[in-house]
C-alpha cells in the first residue's frame, strides 16, 4: 500500500503524542487502529467486503491484517 502523509491539528496532535508517549506505540499502529475501528463503523460488512475483493494481493495481504472475518462477522 502506498504511503499517505497526514496532517494532524494541533489538538489532535497534542493528544496522539500523549497517547504514543504513555503505550509506546508507533503513529503508524495508531493511524491504522484508529482509521480501522473508524471505517468499521462506518461501512457496512458488504462494502467492506467489497472493497477489499477488489484490491490487489499486497493491499488485500495488508487489509487481512487490518480486517480479519472475526471483524466482519461482528457487523
Amino acid at each position: 500500500m502506498s504511503r499517505k502523509k497526514i496532517e494532524l491539528n494541533g489538538k489532535v496532535e497534542k493528544l496522539a503524542e500523549k497517547y504514543l508517549q504513555i503505550t509506546g506505540t508507533d503513529l503508524d499502529d495508531l493511524t491504522n487502529a484508529a482509521l480501522k475501528a473508524y471505517l468499521i463503523d462506518h461501512l457496512n460488512s458488504n462494502q467492506i467486503k467489497e472493497a477489499l475483493k477488489d484490491s490487489d494481493d499486497i493491499s488485500s495481504e495488508y487489509a487481512g491484517k487490518l480486517f480479519n472475518l472475526d471483524d466482519l462477522n461482528r457487523f
